[in-house]
């Protein structure tokens, strides 16, 4: 044991004692340290390397690295008077180089921004610094939002070697955002051309980028090319769903193409906002969510009884539903059960000039249907039938286009449609001598109509002509026109108020007004015009919304003289040839209607809507009540302003 001690201490004795660090071993230790994650060792060796040689810049930079780790306040405050400026001019060219360089990426990082560029400035071209430091100056640059003077020291950077990975992707960026800019401004000014290169660099240095998605959009929207802009943006929003703007815009683009369907659906997946703040959307969604409509009504025509006077209850209900792929389709039904009374002896009714004995009282129920087919925004097609149970029966239909122009919505189309002003005209009637059926008067119609404006001053027009025919009823023409405006009178808080006019001509080739075979027991002037002033009040109230509407209107018309039997020249002779007599009169004439529509819950609405219109040739009452109730909750059942199931056209107000 006393030997092994013994031989130890002779061989620690024998070795060499360690010789002391000096300036550069201490430096040489400070870096070691800094590697290591050491940073208050390394600050200690730097300390130790400052006090030796008190003019080496390498000690004094390793110093400061270390304390910009430790303390960056610290540092900061220390880094401007740093270094010895004439200990630095005599430093070799390329020392001095690297030590700037050095010094400008630490300035950089403390955020010196100003003695960071006057570094990587005072680093001289041609030495292997300089690359590093026009990168840094690059980088600083960048911080400053100086793309373009970035890409230059960049350039300067790459042509005095390779950047290295770090760097060339902070160059790819940099060019990105300058190339970025220069889209946007050429957006900005709708130069296509510009903007088109420009998005062809971003898309070379950043396909898939959202910007670049946006940007691809923007050229769409630019060059007009809707598709194009759809698939760019359904691309963005399947990188990034939350793309500001981009669900909002996907929507107005299927809404430009007319696809209103798939607009919805974006909008409630990916905008819910913008669907709780558009009405449009909203309409379009009451519309294409599948639901049932129902609606209980009674029309009351003042008349002659057995003639024009007609009692008409009616029950309609209807089952909507739509899909993206083949559009939206309505199939109806409605049921009726008219009554016009008796017709009185020694009255001209049928085939008898005058009849011997007063009929049974005329009544005729039935069920027609309607199927309503819009394969696309815009077309509309229908199809249906009046009720076979009636003495005449016909096939009804419409082949509508609507189309929004810039200056306001433009709808025309073809249609054919049965004249109810009378149960003869609607559904036909029995002759009582002969019991031959005859009426059912259809109008074949080519119509245009549209509205020019907005809500300050809103004006409208529609022109028509018609083939009217019907069974053992003389073919006839009518043709129609309307001018009229509204213009917004006042409004307040959840409502408004419109003041307006209008003036409609209408007139037909002949008289065939009355109830005899050959004619079809319909109005129909020679001419007639209407004009004067009317009103509309609108608005919501808690969960209802109302309209009001109205006017009065100084009307005057013309009837021609008529045959009794004017498709029937044999029975006119035998009945001694007797005529209608003519007759032209004027008076005033008003109209006056009330809806109202309640939200029953966030699937149903309720309805009341009644009107009435008087006029020279008859008066007329119409009241009904409504509902629809969707499959599924929707953004805003009730409509503003409500919309009643069964509409009337009262342009004529007569």
């Amino acid at each position: 044991m006393i030997l092994t001690v013994a031989m130890f201490a002779t061989l620690a004795l024998a070795a060499p004692a360690e010789s002391p660090r000096d300036a550069s071993g201490w430096r040489d230790w400070s870096d070691t340290l800094y590697a290591q994650g050491d940073y208050r060792g390394a600050l200690d060796a730097a300390g130790h390397a400052r006090e030796i040689s008190r003019t080496d810049p390498w000690a004094r930079y390793a110093w400061v690295r270390a304390l910009a780790a430790v303390d960056p306040d610290t540092a900061r405050i220390a880094m401007p008077g740093l270094q010895d400026p004439a200990t630095v001019q005599h430093m070799a060219i390329e020392d001095r180089a690297r030590l700037d360089a050095a010094l400008g990426y630490l300035c950089l990082e403390l955020g010196l921004e100003p003695l960071s560029a006057m570094h990587f400035s005072d680093v001289p071209a041609g030495t292997p610094s300089f690359a590093e430091a026009q990168a840094g100056l690059a980088i600083l640059a960048v911080r400053r939002g100086h793309s373009r003077q970035a890409l230059i020291h960049f350039e300067a950077a790459r042509a005095s070697g390779k950047l290295d990975p770090s760097l060339a992707e902070l160059e790819r960026e940099t060019r990105f955002q300058v190339v970025l800019q220069e889209f946007t401004t050429a957006r900005d000014l709708r130069d296509a051309n510009a903007a088109s290169r420009s998005y062809a660099v971003l898309d070379e240095l950043r396909p898939n980028h959202p910007a670049t998605l946006r940007a691809r959009a923007d050229l769409a929207q630019l060059r007009g090319d809707a598709p194009a802009r759809e698939r760019a943006l359904r691309d963005l929003l399947a990188i990034d769903r939350s793309a500001p703007g981009a669900a909002s815009q996907l929507v107005d683009t299927l809404l430009e193409q007319r696809r209103p369907a798939e607009a919805l659906f974006v909008a409630r997946d990916l905008a819910p906002e913008r669907l709780i703040a558009d009405p449009a959307l909203q309409a379009i969604e009451r519309n294409w969510v599948s639901h049932f409509e129902a609606a209980i009504a009674w029309r009351l025509r003042d008349g002659d009884a057995g003639l024009d006077r007609l009692d008409a209850p009616q029950l309609q209900f209807a089952w909507v539903t739509g899909n993206p792929r083949w559009g939206r389709l309505r199939i109806g039904a409605d049921a009726q059960a008219l009554d016009a009374g008796a017709v009185a002896a020694g009255r001209a009714y049928g085939s008898s000039p005058s009849l011997p004995v007063a009929t049974d009282s005329q009544d005729e129920d039935g069920l027609g249907v309607l199927a309503q087919w819009a394969p696309r925004a815009g077309l509309v097609i229908e199809l249906g039938h009046t009720s076979p149970s009636f003495p005449v029966a016909n096939i009804v239909g419409a082949l509508r286009f609507h189309v929004d122009a810039e200056e306001g919505p433009i709808s025309f189309g073809l249609e054919r449609q049965p004249v109810a002003d009378s149960l003869l005209s609607l559904a036909g009637a029995s002759d009582p001598v002969t019991g031959r059926a005859w009426g059912g008067v259809m109008r074949n119609r080519a119509y245009v109509a549209g509205n020019f404006g907005g809500n300050d001053l809103n004006v409208y027009g529609h022109a028509s002509g018609a083939l009217v025919e019907g069974l053992r009823v003389d073919d006839n023409t009518h043709w129609k026109a309307g001018l009229g405006f509204w213009r917004r009178a006042a409004s307040g808080q959840g409502w408004q108020a419109r003041l307006g006019g209008n003036l409609t001509a209408t007139g037909y080739g002949e008289n065939r007004s009355h109830f005899t075979i050959g004619h079809g027991g319909y109005f129909s002037p020679s001419h007639f015009i209407s004009v004067g002033p009317s009103f509309d009040v609108r608005g919501r109230r808690n969960s209802a919304s109302f309209r009001i509407e109205g006017g009065v209107s100084w009307q005057k018309l013309s009837e021609e003289a008529s045959f009794y039997f004017p498709e029937d020249p044999v029975l006119q002779a035998a009945s001694g040839d007797p005529r209608y007599a003519g007759s032209s009169r004027e008076g005033i004439g008003a109209r006056l209607s009330a809806t109202v529509e309640w939200r029953v819950s966030n699937r149903a609405v309720a309805g009341l809507r009644i009107e009435g219109v008087r006029g020279e040739d008859f008066d007329e009452v119409r009241l009904q009540v409504y509902t629809r109730r969707w499959n599924s909750a929707i953004t805003e059942p009730a409509r503003e302003p409500p919309l009643a199931l069964l509409q009337s056209d009262f342009y004529d107000l007569n």
